[in-house]
Formats: C-alpha cells, structure tokens, sequence
C-alpha cells in the first residue's frame, strides 16, 4: 500500500486521518506521516492497511519493468455479517 492509496481509500470511506487511526489502533501521528511519505515501522503499515481491507478496501498493482506498482483501491463494502 502506498501513500497516495491510503489517502485514496480514506477519501472513498469519508474517513478523517483520526478516523482510520482509531479503527487501525494506531496513533494519527503513525497515520499523518505514513501518508506524508515518512518511514514508520511495518507493523504500523500493517495495521493501517488491515483496517481498510477489513471494510472492504482493495489495493490495485500493476506490472511495470517486472515490479509492482500501487494503482489505486477498489471498495466493496462489507457488511457485519460477512466472514472475511
């Protein structure tokens, strides 16, 4: 997940930086400088994208010179009865 795909899905839920910090059990200073492009530890980054994977956030990649690259997020909302 990049940066510019975490704005992208907070964007698509309406979600403020506090918001997506609260639901992921993270601090908004961990959310803030992920966005902003900042290392911060893998846990962080894993937690931030379980979050919105678990509300039904998919993140797209594409192929280019034999690597991935982010290409946006897809939402399918999940509703409180559905197994993940």
């Amino acid at each position: 997940m990049s940066p510019d795909q975490c704005r992208e899905a907070r964007a698509i839920l309406k979600w403020t930086r506090g918001d997506l910090a609260n639901a992921a059990g993270v601090t908004l200073w961990v959310v803030a400088a992920f966005e902003d492009g900042r290392e911060v530890l893998p846990i962080y980054e894993i937690e931030i994208r379980a979050a919105l994977e678990a509300v039904g956030i998919g993140f797209v990649f594409e192929i280019e010179d034999k690597q991935f690259k982010p290409a946006g997020v897809t939402y399918s909302p999940r509703g409180k009865d559905e197994v993940n």
